[in-house]
């Protein structure tokens, strides 16, 4: 086995194990509940479509399990809580999550003036209480529009979103086949420089 082959291929193996078992990456759901919206403007059907196509786009990710609105309202009246309109702080939001068995718990709050529309998507951490979405939408145009566009648009943007605070899996990968190519540019330049193996060469007789 030349010098090359000796070193170069079992780096590769261990980088190639280290690049696959990333920490924190497993192929179980996270459970995401996506609480009643928090709307002003809105009648009762309009707020529980809001909630629907929102959670329907979220879905399609296919990275979290969402459980149903029926079951989330039915969990909160167990513990008493039919109105949570006054819980907006990360660390109400974060209980609630808790209370759901979710790991994250979504909250969308929706005002109403006529054909303006302000949105605002807040994503909670229910371990720590800790902020990890935060976006605000304004839309001025039809209420159809902003429920068969806007929304969904807003619910695939944010199960497309890496939420956690770790490493991404894919930064880890990039290292490793970085880390790859630099120990594969330096084993060629070591091995063109040092010419072939001693374990190879053939002895040259000297002239006497």
């Amino acid at each position: 086995m030349n010098r090359f082959s000796k070193y170069f291929v079992p780096s590769v193996l261990c980088l190639a194990l280290l690049s696959t078992a990333a920490p924190g990456q497993s192929t179980d759901k996270e459970r995401l509940a996506i609480l009643p919206p928090l709307t002003k403007g809105f009648t009762a059907d309009e707020a529980l479509q809001l909630h629907q196509r929102f959670a329907e786009a979220v879905d399609e990710s296919m990275r979290y399990e969402i459980p149903p609105l029926a079951a989330i309202r039915n969990r909160l009246a167990e513990k008493g809580l039919r109105n949570i309109d006054s819980c907006t702080t990360f660390a109400c939001l974060a209980e609630l999550g808790k209370i759901l068995g979710a790991e994250k718990v979504g909250y969308v709050s929706a005002t109403r003036h006529e054909q303006r529309f302000v949105l605002h998507i807040q994503v909670v951490k229910s371990s720590d209480a800790s902020l990890l979405y935060d976006e605000r939408v304004d839309y001025t145009g039809e209420f159809s529009t902003l429920l068969t566009d806007v929304i969904p648009a807003q619910g695939r943007k944010l199960g497309k979103a890496y939420l956690d605070k770790g490493t991404p899996w894919y930064y880890v990968a990039g290292a490793a086949l970085v880390g790859v190519g630099l120990i594969y540019w330096i084993f060629v330049s070591w091995g063109s420089s040092t010419g072939p193996d001693s374990d190879n060469a053939t002895p040259h007789p000297t002239t006497q």
